[in-house]
């Protein structure tokens, strides 16, 4: 693993009141308090109870029955009471099958919000590189209206000892106006960053917050295309989910097809009829003449058959935002590699040389705004592209399926 310099960028250091935060920090905090994950955690509690709620070994309590009253005759009166009670039961497993779906319905809500985490993650991730990114552009905006204020003093100074033209002066104050206004953007760019990345965190819009982190600039080496897609593919979230989902159908399926056999109840019934105890045993069997559960079986098929489906096109999109992923990845290295220790020093060297060069008259004002904006500008690329990575990174991760 090589590492790229780390020249010209650096974290400042942290304000006593401001709260101290790594990125890796960050993200377990945004998994912690995001309200992105309300929903996904409320889906997988009532999977979770609808689960418990079919394990049960009855699904319907038995019910009572009591009769009483007169029997009326000519001679005498008589009082018959009847009592009994009954439990209907699934033995053509059903109970199996509502079992097997709510299983499945339930890895399949917790693999959704596993995905929903990893992706909040390489939201924060993103969101942390562009607000590390805005303050070393915000840095770098202050370095730039120094160099202009600067340049600005020397054209005064060469003026007065007309050895240069109200035009040069007139060109330094505009660049100086330039210089503030892109500091004042830069400043609107930083707060943005990191109200954003608050959001994300669940934070208090008003909490002050220090980012203790350097852009990244690891270089890691990956293995083949067919390794990482093979990988991703057993370890994705939502493919997970998907094949999940695609067994609770079938799982359905199964109960659809069970739940239009009969559910026979058996009891037991206790009687007293003109003096006389009378105990029974009961058996009650509904007759699915009419009502076979076409219905639900209709939609049962047409719900497998679509997480069937929704299952297939996943696995093909793995591949597909795979190699997306690993091509910007490996575009974004190469882009960061370009700034090599050696450029970083040319241009510092040229910041440093231009402003004396320009006082001794051997460059003119045209020259020195030349050099000065390249070089300010060789320094914003390589803060753009140690962006780029963090972000290329951290999309490479999420359709791998890692948190970390």
């Amino acid at each position: 693993m090589r590492v790229l310099p780390l020249l010209l960028l650096f974290v400042p250091a942290p304000a006593l009141s401001a709260r101290p935060l790594t990125m890796e920090q960050s993200v377990t905090l945004a998994l912690e308090h995001s309200p992105r994950l309300i929903e996904g955690r409320a889906e997988a509690a009532s999977a979770q109870a609808r689960w418990e709620g079919a394990d049960l070994l009855l699904q319907s309590n038995p019910q009572l029955q009591a009769s009483v009253g007169p029997r009326l005759r000519d001679e005498a009166d008589t009082l018959e009471l009847n009592v009994g009670i009954s439990q209907q039961l699934e033995i053509f497993g059903q109970r199996r099958a509502r079992k097997d779906a709510a299983r499945a319905a339930t890895e399949a809500s917790r693999f959704r919000l596993e995905s929903l985490q990893v992706e909040l993650a390489a939201d924060v991730r993103q969101a942390f590189g562009r607000a590390l990114a805005a303050e070393q552009a915000l840095r770098l905006s202050e370095d730039a209206l120094g160099l202009a204020e600067e340049g600005r003093k020397v054209a005064k100074e060469r003026l007065e000892a007309g050895a240069a033209s109200h035009i040069e002066m007139n060109i330094a104050t505009v660049e100086r106006g330039r210089a503030q206004q892109e500091k004042v953007r830069a400043t609107r760019l930083r707060l943005q960053a990191l109200a954003e990345l608050k959001l994300l965190l669940g934070m208090d819009p008003n909490e002050d917050i220090t980012l203790e982190h350097a852009l990244r600039t690891e270089v890691t080496p990956q293995p083949a295309l067919s390794v990482l897609v093979e990988r991703a593919s057993d370890q994705r979230q939502d493919v997970k989910a998907a094949r999940a989902e695609w067994e609770a159908a079938r799982a359905e399926l199964r109960f659809a097809s069970r739940d239009a056999l009969p559910r026979p109840s058996v009891g037991l019934a206790y009687g007293r009829e003109e003096n006389d105890t009378i105990i029974q045993g009961t058996l009650n069997i509904d007759l699915p003449v009419f009502n076979r559960n076409q219905a639900e079986r209709g939609a049962s098929v047409a719900r497998e058959r679509r997480a069937q489906q929704r299952l297939a096109a996943t696995e093909r999109f793995v591949r597909a935002e795979v190699e997306l992923a690993l091509s910007r990845y490996q575009s974004a290295q190469a882009a960061a590699e370009l700034f090599d220790a050696e450029v970083l020093a040319a241009l510092q060297e040229n910041l440093n040389l231009v402003t004396e060069a320009y006082r001794a008259g051997k460059v003119d004002s045209l020259q020195l705004l030349i050099i000065r904006r390249e070089a300010l500008d060789g320094r914003r690329g390589y803060i753009e592209a140690l962006e780029e990575l963090n972000t290329a990174h951290a999309q490479f991760l999420k359709v791998m399926g890692t948190l970390r």
